[in-house]
């Protein structure tokens, strides 16, 4: 019975939307980063990229949410909170460091880490659930 969920047509379906909110932030991230080495009419079109990956990216991750079962709302939840308080610790890092001298991070640098926290968090909650 649990094969079925895991291989049937709602598991793709996460799966797919996972992989299309991965992508997007890859999109954004380098979109963002390259925004400011363009002038003109290449900047309109990489910020209008950037945002394009930002609403798709949002969407995708609506999306994944939405097609949720019981079971992986579980694993979501504790992968959330686990973002939350890794994006938390990171957030109050970088004001010590900025404190002592380092140069301002990119505004885009916490919603990173909120993606890589919550990623990691949703390894490991699905391994602990499995």
């Amino acid at each position: 019975m649990q094969e079925t969920l895991v291989t049937g047509p709602f598991a793709r379906k996460q799966r797919t939307m996972l992989f299309v909110f991965y992508g997007s932030c890859g999109l954004f991230a380098v979109t963002a980063a390259l925004i400011e080495r363009f002038s003109g009419v290449l900047r309109l079109a990489a910020g209008a990229t950037a945002i394009c990956a930002g609403a798709c990216g949002l969407f995708s991750l609506y999306q994944f949410f939405k097609a949720t079962d019981e079971f992986r709302q579980a694993i979501n939840r504790r992968a959330i909170e686990f973002a939350f308080i890794g994006s938390l610790l990171a957030s109050v890092a970088i004001a010590l460091l900025r404190s002592f001298g380092m140069r301002d991070p990119s505004p885009y640098l916490i919603p990173a880490v909120m993606v890589a926290f919550w990623s990691v968090g949703l390894f490991f909650s699905a391994r602990r659930f499995e």
